[in-house]
């Protein structure tokens, strides 16, 4: 893989931190389907790996802090299969559905506010 390459899928990576991971991990509560991901997991750990190589030929440790931050996320994107059946089992506990269905609205009511997508009174 070529540093082009990394450098264009870290950069996908960082849009998806941004505006899907945390949405899809409340959804998904850490068993997500690694399938979701906008490229295989080895492959982005390799774009990431290029990456912090370079930052760190460069000297540039603050890139290197905020591409390792991102690491630990792929823990929760494991076998889609895997995922699913869990989802399945959640969905179907009563106790989940009271304690995180009024948070879908929180969620998103927190992403308006900190992305000023609109304007609140």
């Amino acid at each position: 893989m070529t540093l082009d390459e990394a450098t264009k899928i870290v950069q996908i990576w960082g849009k998806y931190v941004e505006y899907v991971d945390g949405k899809i991990r409340f959804l998904f509560c850490g068993y997500i389907p690694e399938s979701f991901l906008p490229v295989p997991k080895t492959i982005l750990e390799e774009a990431v790996n290029i990456l912090a190589e370079h930052y760190y030929n460069n000297g540039n440790q603050d890139a290197i802090s905020v591409l390792q931050s991102t690491i630990p996320l792929l823990i929760s994107y494991v076998d889609d299969e895997k995922a699913v059946l869990k989802a399945a089992e959640i969905y179907n506990n009563p106790s989940w559905r009271e304690t995180m269905l009024p948070g879908f609205k929180k969620f998103q009511e927190t992403w308006i506010k900190t992305k000023g997508a609109l304007k609140t009174k």
